[in-house]
């Protein structure tokens, strides 16, 4: 992949970001109505076209389910025990390391790099991720109130919009036109809307303990990125679905960790820093993995 067209792929994404940045840095909006659209409307669908447009073999997205669920096991595993040498306890920073950003970033990206194929790889991947944040995420920061809260799971639109995606996907439904039609106009709507919302969240953050913060983002990137080239070797992960789950496995820390431990109060300080910090990395990161996938 030449460099130029790496720029036109990585450039509009940060842009876009960088846009939402400023905003929230110049203005006072409420975004929440924003996340809400694009949460409720445009995650979902950006996920169910991308399934309905690319045939999806069983066997291919279980490599891919596996491949989230080992990459997020490893990071955690590698976190607990750094953390444990180091004779810290951070349980608020086990979500930023173990739960990566599937959605704001590598869904433009994945559509960019590698069309609708890449998408469907980058949605297949994110629904382990997301069902793995609102359960065990949710369970590790919630202390008391972790029962009655894993139940958030289940409210989460993405994931239904997942199954029935690959329901449609696997017994080769035909959609009528108009209805794809419609979500590939919101779909693309959804695309920029997640960035914008990414960026703002951003402008919100406060850097604190910078040492804890870069060991964490090097476990979240470096550890992950590791995990992922091993993993996709280890399944026999091929092709587009290869570069994608790669490119995954070192994806900054989600935003949506924020969110959760703020909720919570489980070390947000910490939490908002490992997601800028990785962020940011990810603007060298992305682009060098980019040109060694290709």
């Amino acid at each position: 992949m030449q460099i130029l067209d790496i720029l036109n792929i990585v450039l509009p994404t940060f842009i876009i970001i960088a846009i939402g940045y400023i905003f929230g840095k110049i203005t006072k909006t409420d975004f929440a109505p924003v996340a809400n659209i694009a949460l409720y409307v445009g995650a979902p669908a950006i996920v169910l076209t991308s399934l309905l447009n690319n045939p999806v073999v069983l066997l291919d997205a279980a490599k891919v389910w596996g491949a989230s669920l080992v990459i997020m096991l490893g990071c955690g595993i590698v976190a607990y025990l750094v953390f444990t040498m180091l004779k810290q306890e951070h349980s608020g920073l086990y979500v930023p390391i173990i739960i990566m950003n599937t959605v704001n970033l590598p869904f433009p990206i994945a559509y960019f790099a590698y069309g609708t194929e890449g998408l469907t790889a980058a949605s297949l991947f994110s629904i382990p991720v997301t069902l793995v944040l609102f359960s065990l995420g949710v369970y590790i920061v919630a202390g008391k109130q972790r029962k009655q809260n894993i139940r958030e799971v289940f409210k989460i639109p993405v994931l239904y919009a997942a199954v029935l995606g690959l329901f449609l996907n696997f017994f080769r439904v035909d959609v009528p036109e108009l209805a794809i039609n419609s979500l590939d106009i919101i779909a693309k709507m959804g695309i920029p809307l997640v960035l914008l919302i990414l960026g703002y969240n951003l402008s919100r953050v406060k850097i604190t303990s910078l040492p804890i913060t870069f060991l964490a983002s090097f476990l979240r990137i470096g550890v992950g990125l590791m995990i992922g080239f091993l993993i996709v070797n280890l399944l026999g992960i091929t092709g587009v679905f290869r570069s994608v789950v790669i490119l995954e496995s070192a994806m900054p820390a989600a935003a949506t960790s924020v969110i959760i431990a703020t909720k919570y109060r489980s070390e947000e300080g910490l939490v908002s820093s490992v997601v800028f910090i990785t962020t940011i990395t990810s603007l060298i990161v992305i682009p060098f993995l980019l040109n060694a996938l290709s």
